[in-house]
């Protein structure tokens, strides 16, 4: 099996973010209800890239998650952040964002997922 060059000295996460289909994934959090419930800033997307900061960091906790982005700050940018997340906004997003809208973006990548 022969390496791809398309990703050449990207980082995981960019590679991670890149397979993702904004739109769709907006789309899923506008459909799904209660999804976007009592949300000012922090939408399903950014909710997601969050989430997945924090999973391919393997931070713990929300504490955590949030030193870690406050330590990439200057990166934020480019991940589609256009501010730091605060712990308790977080920790608000995840009482209140139902667990289809991951379970539907989650078969929604799994079925685009190309073959490497």
């Amino acid at each position: 099996m022969g390496k791809g060059s398309y990703f050449t000295g990207q980082p995981v996460y960019s590679q991670v973010i890149k397979l993702l289909d904004k739109s769709e994934i907006v789309k899923i959090s506008r459909e799904t209800k209660g999804s976007e419930a009592y949300v000012k800033r922090l939408d399903g997307y950014q909710h997601l890239i969050v989430m997945l900061f924090g999973v391919l960091k393997h931070f713990d906790s929300l504490r955590e998650l949030e030193i870690g982005m406050k330590a990439e700050a200057n990166k934020l940018h480019h991940l589609g952040l256009d501010y730091l997340v605060k712990r308790s906004t977080l920790s608000e997003a995840n009482i209140r964002r139902p667990q289809e809208f991951f379970a539907k973006v989650y078969s929604l990548c799994w079925s685009t997922m190309p073959s490497f």
